[in-house]
């Protein structure tokens, strides 16, 4: 499990280490009234917490906003040990086949339309749905500074996030393996 959610940080650092170095403005001010730790008034957050109808799903969601919140935002980080015990809590090794499938796909179809003015807000609400007091998974995501790591940069608003199948299949086929006692 340790190896599963170490290799899904990588993969997650690696990915946005193209929207980290983009030169930019600063974030807008209009977004900063938004931007804060309660759903009434930061619609983002407030959209993170709605569950999606397939509980496996949800643990993708939850998995992947993490590492999210955990590698783009500033100060932010992943706590290991919680993420382990979510993922075995959710039953995440037992995903398999069709349920993994219909998992990944509604979890990538939530993050679609996932950009810099969403991961903005959902660094401000990191507390709100990790923090000592989580509303997703508590303690999960220590809270950072609020604001994300890469500055904003409105000719392309846009995050690259590769898709849970590419990235997450390939983690889960080697705990399959791994398991068998077989080496990749």
């Amino acid at each position: 499990m340790g190896r599963i959610f170490k290799s899904l940080i990588v993969l997650v650092v690696i990915s946005a280490s193209s929207a980290v170095g983009a030169a930019a403005d600063e974030i807008p001010a209009y977004w900063r009234k938004t931007m804060t730790n309660e759903p009434q008034t930061n619609f983002y957050l407030a959209e993170a917490l709605k569950p999606l109808p397939n509980k496996d799903a949800e643990t993708l969601k939850v998995l992947r906003l993490s590492l999210i919140a955990g590698n783009l935002c500033l100060g932010a980080a992943v706590d290991r040990r919680t993420g382990e015990a979510f993922l075995q809590r959710a039953g995440y090794s037992r995903l398999r086949g069709r349920t993994w499938d219909e998992a990944v796909f509604l979890a990538d179809d939530w993050f679609k339309y996932f950009n810099y003015r969403s991961l903005a807000h959902l660094c401000a609400g990191i507390d709100y749905i990790f923090g000592p007091e989580g509303k997703l998974v508590p303690n999960l995501v220590k809270p950072g500074k609020g604001e994300p790591k890469a500055s904003y940069d409105p000719q392309n608003p846009y995050l690259r996030l590769p898709p849970c199948a590419n990235r997450m299949a390939r983690s889960h086929r080697r705990l399959d393996v791994m398991q068998r006692g077989s080496r990749i």
